[in-house]
C-alpha cells in the first residue's frame, strides 16, 4: 500500500478520508488541521494511524509518500510547496492559489519537484459534464456558439458553513470548478472577460465578501459565455448548490442541470428537499461510487499506477487566471485579457 496524509479535516477533508480509507491499495498514514480535535476525530472515524500537530511535520512523515489538501481557498499555495519540497505528491482543492503569480509559482515549484500535482476538479468525471464534453468533442453538435453557466449556492453555505467565507467569495469557491468544466467541455480557452460584482446582503449580515459576481467570457475560438457564481440563493431552495450549463452550437444544443434532476424530491416538514445521486452512490466495502469520489480515486491511482492525472498544475493555472481577470474587470468596469 501507498501511504498519504491528508491537510484539512473539515468537510472536505473527510472525502478524502473516506477514499483513502477505502481504496485497498492506500494506506491513509496521518491528518494534519488546525484544530487538534477535529484531526483527532477524522482519525478516529476513518483509522488513521496518527495525527501531526503541524504542516511541517506531516509532510516530513517518511511514511507519507502523497499529500491530499484539503484546507480554505487562501491556504492551498503554501501547504503545497510545502509538500512538494518534501518529496510528496499533492492533490489539492481548488483553486490552485488565489492570485496569478501564487499560481504559477505553484506550477513552477511542481515542474522543479518532478512530482505530481492534480487539482480536485471532480466535475471532469460528473457524468452529465462528460456527455456534454463528448457531444463537442465527437462533433455530433458542432462548434459552440455562446454558453451559460450558474454554479451558486444558498446563504447557508456563507452564513454558516464556512467560517471563513468572508476570506473568499462564490466566484473563488464555486467559479474556479465551472470555469475548469466550460474549459474541460468546449476544449477551448477564455481569452477575454467583462464582469459586475455586487455586494450588499451578506455584508449587512456581517459577511463582508461578494452577494454574487456576472462574467461574460469570451473563448478564442469566438465563442461567448455567461457566468453566474452566488452565494445568496434562498435557505430553503431545494438543495445547497444549483449548477446548470447550457450550450448552443452550429447543430444543436446541450442542457447539463448537475443539482434538482427530480430524481428524488423529499417533503419531512421542511418544504421541498432534492439530493445529490450523482456525486456519491452506494458502494461496496473496498470500492467508491460517485464522481466526487471517483476524482480523489484518480489521485490514487496517478501515485500507485501511474495513472494520469485529471487535472493538473496548468490546469488550476488556467483558472486562477480567468478568475482573476473576472475580478479585475468588475472592479475597473473594463474589459480584461486573460
Amino acid at each position: 500500500m501507498t501511504g498519504f496524509g491528508i491537510v484539512g479535516a473539515g468537510l472536505w477533508g473527510s472525502q478524502h478520508a473516506k477514499v483513502l480509507s477505502t481504496l485497498p491499495q492506500a494506506d491513509l498514514v496521518a491528518v494534519c488541521d488546525v484544530d487538534p480535535a477535529r484531526a483527532e476525530a477524522m482519525k478516529v472515524r476513518y483509522g488513521a494511524r496518527r495525527v501531526h500537530a503541524t504542516v511541517e511535520a506531516l509532510v516530513a512523515d517518511p511514511e507519507i509518500e502523497a499529500v491530499t489538501v484539503a484546507t480554505p481557498d487562501f491556504a492551498h499555495a503554501e501547504i503545497i510547496r510545502a509538500a512538494l519540497a518534501a518529496g510528496k505528491h499533492v492533490m489539492s482543492e481548488k483553486p490552485l492559489a488565489t492570485t496569478v503569480a501564487e499560481s504559477e509559482a505553484v506550477a513552477e515549484a511542481a515542474r522543479r519537484s518532478g512530482r505530481k500535482l492534480m487539482v480536485d476538479f471532480h466535475n471532469r468525471v460528473s457524468p452529465a459534464i462528460v456527455a456534454a464534453r463528448e457531444a463537442i468533442a465527437s462533433g455530433e453538435i458542432g462548434r459552440p456558439l455562446h454558453l451559460a453557466a450558474r454554479l451558486n449556492n444558498t446563504v447557508f453555505v456563507a452564513r454558516e458553513m464556512l467560517s471563513w467565507a468572508a476570506r473568499s467569495s462564490a466566484l473563488w469557491f464555486l467559479g474556479s470548478h465551472a470555469v475548469d468544466a466550460l474549459r474541460f467541455i468546449t476544449g477551448d480557452e477564455i481569452r477575454r472577460v467583462q464582469a459586475v460584482r455586487r455586494d450588499g446582503h451578506l455584508a449587512a449580515q456581517g459577511i463582508a465578501t461578494a452577494d454574487v459576481h456576472l462574467a461574460l467570457l469570451e473563448f478564442r475560438s469566438g465563442a461567448v459565455a455567461t457566468l453566474e457564481n452566488s452565494w445568496v440563493l434562498p435557505a430553503d431552495s431545494p438543495m445547497v448548490f444549483d449548477f446548470r450549463i447550457e450550450i448552443v452550437a452550429e447543430r444543436g444544443a446541450v442542457q447539463v442541470n448537475t443539482a434538482d434532476n427530480a430524481a428524488f424530491r423529499k417533503f419531512a416538514g421542511q418544504g421541498l428537499r432534492a439530493t445529490d445521486l450523482f456525486g456519491a452512490t452506494p458502494a461496496a466495502p473496498g470500492r467508491i461510487g460517485g464522481f466526487v469520489y471517483e476524482a480523489i480515486a484518480r489521485f490514487v491511482d496517478a501515485v500507485v499506477s501511474d495513472g494520469p492525472l485529471l487535472a493538473d498544475a496548468e490546469d488550476g493555472v488556467a483558472a486562477t487566471r480567468v478568475l482573476a481577470a473576472i475580478e479585475e474587470a468588475a472592479r475597473t468596469g473594463q474589459g480584461v485579457m486573460v
